[in-house]
């Protein structure tokens, strides 16, 4: 049986909205954006004229609905429409557009926040044994941890398994039928890693080798597109729509919409839920020493995030051009110049530009909700996160309202853009 928050029409005209902006995406810019769909609905809205007629209709339709579901559904449904604003080229400013689309601020990481971080990484590198300065510490690490690239596949497939036997133990159950069908390298991308889900709860990952691969990033970002991350986010949707348990009008997952944050902030804390970065878990065979290497890996992709928002900022706001953004991140992140250009290709992408802050963000902001909770409320909080569709204001809610005190995961962010000297 089908759960719905309203009306039959309705639910399948927010579907229908959803697969045709994705069709516009797929027509203008070859980028796929409903990433699962798991109705049966199919796109008929042919152009945006359509699609904000649709959109006009559905508006009406759930002005008085009441509760969490209109929450949910006013905010999905404003940030549909500012995202064919986006496609069809309206200059608005890119604030505005991360506010309406995403539900979250668009300015710079002030550079105390930023400083503090790389004072985390040298510390972890130090109690690691490295020496010298935080350069060269950086550079002993990378290198002494570095993978082939014919052997990234390798590496990945060994710790898929003990992702999974983790996930299952400490976060959520999965369905029978769940799987990886295969793991694969590619090149000419500007992403690291991919999670693409084909449905019947299986799904395939592919990791990007040309860029360089360490073992610690690796764990991270394994986690991120496989158990407890991605994967394990579309299987679990895919199987509670199939048990009724989640609302057609919440059935896909879309991206450009106030649901990215969660989605990943969840992947880029999947790891720390392992507790493979924590001493006290016992975990799928990580040694202690692993352990200090995956957390000083969180903290180096940390780090580099934060250089990597910044320069998607001001780069979007017009402030940087692409010279200067690369160099920017190579300076305050240390990325090296294939993971910057990388990154660059990524957020002045027309698409993944106003899709970009939802890494940085929802870190901080699942990452931190997970930490507020005691312990024995994670599987509540695991519940908001897997199980209830949410936005980023009703997730911040939801966590203020479990952990009894009022949650702000973007307090740190300051308005500093106009004090910014390049």
């Amino acid at each position: 049986m089908t759960l719905r928050w309203t009306s039959e029409p309705v639910g399948e005209a927010i579907v229908d909205i959803v697969l045709s902006l994705n069709e516009q995406t797929l027509k203008l810019h070859d980028t796929e954006t409903a990433s699962a769909s798991y109705s049966s609905v199919k796109p008929t809205l042919r152009n945006f004229d359509e699609i904000g007629r649709k959109i006009d209709e559905v508006e009406k339709e759930i002005q008085g609905l009441t509760g969490h579901p209109g929450r949910y559904l006013r905010s999905m449904v404003n940030a549909y429409r500012y995202f064919g604003r986006s496609l069809q080229g309206d200059d608005l400013p890119y604030a505005e557009y991360i506010a309406n689309i995403q539900e979250l601020p668009a300015t710079l990481i002030p550079e105390e926040t930023m400083a503090g971080h790389r004072d985390l990484v040298e510390k972890g590198l130090g109690e690691l044994g490295y020496k010298g300065s935080l350069q060269e510490k950086a550079q002993s690490w990378l290198a002494e941890t570095l993978i082939a690239p014919d052997k990234v596949v390798e590496v990945a497939q060994s710790m898929k398994d003990k992702g999974k036997e983790g996930t299952l133990k400490r976060v959520i159950e999965l369905p029978e039928g769940d799987g990886l069908d295969y793991i694969k390298p590619i090149q000419g991308v500007f992403w690291s890693g991919y999670s693409k889900y084909t449905g019947n709860f299986r799904g395939n990952l592919t990791f990007n080798i040309d860029r360089p691969w360490t073992e610690p990033v690796l764990a991270q970002i394994m986690a991120h597109e496989g158990y407890p991350g991605h994967q394990a986010f579309y299987c679990r949707w895919d199987y509670l729509f199939q048990q009724g348990k989640l609302p057609i009008e919440a059935s896909y997952y879309l991206i450009n919409s106030p649901t990215n944050a969660l989605f990943e902030g969840g992947p880029e804390s999947a790891l720390h839920f392992l507790g493979w970065d924590r001493d006290e878990e016992e975990t799928e065979g990580i040694t202690l020493q692993a352990k200090q290497h995956y957390k000083l890996a969180r903290d180096w992709i940390d780090m580099q995030r934060m250089a990597m928002t910044n320069a998607c900022y001001l780069f979007n706001e017009g402030k940087m051009n692409k010279e200067e953004a690369v160099a920017y991140m190579m300076d305050k992140g240390m990325l090296g110049p294939i993971e910057a250009n990388n990154c660059y290709r990524f957020f002045s992408h027309p698409i993944q530009k106003t899709y970009y802050p939802s890494y940085y963000y929802g870190r901080w902001m699942v990452g931190k909700g997970y930490d507020s909770v005691a312990k024995d409320q994670r599987a509540e909080f695991f519940k908001i996160l897997y199980d209830t569709p949410h936005t980023t204001n009703t997730f911040i809610d939801a966590v203020s309202d479990l952990s009894g005190s009022r949650f702000q995961p973007f307090e740190q962010v300051k308005t500093a853009a106009k004090d910014f000297v390049l």
